[in-house]
């Protein structure tokens, strides 16, 4: 099979808004802009993300779709202490400071100003 991930999709209510976070708090790098249908292509790491306003005339299901909540996508540091200060710094909102998880494993959790959260974890160098 040959199948691969695509770009992560994260809805929003304002599309400059967005624009201007991500790429001023998270360092994304804006590929396109699609103004008709309220949406962007973002690049982070290799890893591209379609954040828009969802728009019920794109088909069947998508006047369902909410604005904001947990992701459940994981930003990975090798210097979770340092990174996570400096995103505090940059204006995120803080959902669950940095602590250590019962596994061991470093975590916070920090939302956009849609309120869609995103998990950042301590990795080993």
């Amino acid at each position: 099979m040959g199948l691969k991930i695509g770009p992560i999709q994260i809805f929003v209510s304002d599309v400059e808004m967005a624009k201007e976070w991500y790429v001023k708090v998270l360092g994304m790098e804006l590929v396109e802009e699609y103004p008709d249908f309220k949406c962007i292509l973002m690049k982070f790491s290799g890893t591209e993300f379609d954040i828009g306003v969802p728009n019920p005339s794109w088909g069947q299901g998508w006047d369902k779709v909410k604005v904001g909540g947990r992701t459940a996508i994981f930003f990975e540091s090798d210097n979770i202490e340092e990174d996570w200060e400096e995103l505090k710094g940059r204006g995120v909102k803080v959902v669950e400071e940095l602590s250590e998880r019962p596994w061991g494993e470093m975590k916070a959790v920090f939302a956009d100003p849609n309120g869609n959260e995103f998990n950042l974890i301590g990795v080993e160098k």
